[in-house]
């Protein structure tokens, strides 16, 4: 449902808690592919960044913008900060094929960032995989940049909370 519900009676306005922050736009998508939500608590139509809110007395959970659930749970700092993570999480996805990476003696494209060996090679079948330090990738890619972009995916999931790591890339 849509609309506003900050006047629908029965709906609280405080007591919120973020569940989730989803990004609607998919890696690499353009702006106008981009299949925006509505904000279930005001009705703003285009949002990007989710805030999935739950609050102990309803059984539904609200997909909400920032706005809102900074309203929703008090928290005025929260939502921006986690909204802030998926924008440079986007951002920095976008810019990591154009990083400068360097050829090991075996001819393998390679980054060291902040102490961590990062690294994309083929394998006899002509695949491309990727390692983070020693551990290798269990899945294959048909290019190096899917391999490059699959290994950054991966590389952040491990490292998001890590801000001394990516405060200055």
């Amino acid at each position: 449902m849509s609309g506003n519900r900050w006047d629908q009676p029965g709906v609280p306005h405080k007591g919120w808690h973020c569940v989730d922050v989803v990004d609607l736009r998919a890696d690499g998508e353009s702006a106008d592919e981009t299949d925006y939500a509505t904000c279930q608590m005001c009705g703003n139509e285009k949002i990007r960044y989710v805030h999935i809110m739950e609050h102990p007395d309803l059984d539904e959970n609200f997909d909400v913008g920032c706005v809102c659930a900074e309203k929703m749970s008090g928290d005025y700092e929260g939502p921006k900060r986690r909204e802030a993570k998926l924008r440079n999480r986007a951002a920095r996805r976008t810019r990591w094929l154009q990083r400068k990476w360097r050829v090991s003696a075996k001819g393998n494209s390679f980054l060291n960032v902040d102490g961590h060996n990062l690294g994309v090679h083929m394998n006899k079948f002509k695949r491309w995989g990727y390692r983070i330090g020693s551990r290798f990738s269990t899945k294959t890619y048909a290019t190096k940049d899917e391999a490059k972009l699959a290994l950054f995916d991966d590389f952040w999931a491990a490292t998001q909370d890590d801000d001394r790591l990516w405060s200055t890339d």
